[in-house]
């Protein structure tokens, strides 16, 4: 059994070092009689879900290369699911690395999967669908999602501010700009988020200009 000579108590298991001072120990390990189990570091389960992620990516490419260089099929199917392979990739890497942080996860979900979809669209022919239905609808929806998540889960304005704010700022001066441009067909959807951004950014200023004062100092050392 392992002994601490400092705090002068009796070890159990199998240690590196005293669970009380950190301090060496002596004695001989005895890992049979352990009684907590190994935790697995929580940077080391994200790093084997990345690795296990980009295995099955790489899988899904590979197989779509060889569909592609034997068969020669019609359509360019292999190239489509090879293009959705590598966006949900970027989407689930993203993920893991701010899987702690929730509502900055989900903003940063928001402006990639919006930058995806016009990559999609201009990738297949562009027919505006990208800028006319996704963005306005996902920044309304995201904006909607963070204001319940500070609610539900009681985050600090402090630390939610800064997220909100951003959607905002981007789903009026976005579809803003769009439609002053003549870019968009159907206007509903980018008057909508005009309309949910700006209102949404109103009172943010109105009522929460300390924290939005705060927030930027903290970011850019104001």
């Amino acid at each position: 059994m392992q002994y601490c000579p400092l705090c002068q108590v009796k070890v159990v298991g199998s240690k590196r070092a005293c669970p009380l001072c950190e301090g060496p120990l002596t004695g001989r390990p005895e890992p049979e009689r352990e009684i907590f189990p190994q935790v697995v570091p929580p940077h080391r389960r994200a790093r084997v879900a990345r690795r296990i992620v980009t295995l099955c990516v790489l899988v899904v490419l590979a197989g779509c290369l060889q569909v592609e260089s034997v068969w020669h099929p019609v359509s360019n199917w292999p190239l489509i699911v090879m293009a959705a392979a590598l966006c949900s990739w970027l989407a689930v890497m993203l993920g893991i690395s701010r899987r702690r942080l929730l509502m900055q996860n989900l903003t940063a979900q928001t402006l990639l999967f919006s930058v995806l979809s016009v990559l999609w669209d201009f990738g297949t022919g562009w027919r505006g669908w990208s800028i006319t239905w996704v963005f306005p609808i996902l920044f309304m929806g995201a904006i909607g999602v963070l204001l319940l998540l500070k609610l539900v889960l009681h985050v600090a304005m402090v630390d939610a501010v800064g997220w909100i704010g951003v959607l905002a700022v981007l789903g009026w001066v976005v579809p803003l700009v769009l439609l002053l441009t003549q870019k968009i067909d159907f206007m509903l959807p980018s008057i909508l988020c005009c309309g949910v951004s700006f209102v949404t950014l109103v009172v943010l200023v109105l009522f929460f200009h300390r924290y939005m004062r705060q927030e930027a100092e903290r970011r850019f050392h104001l």
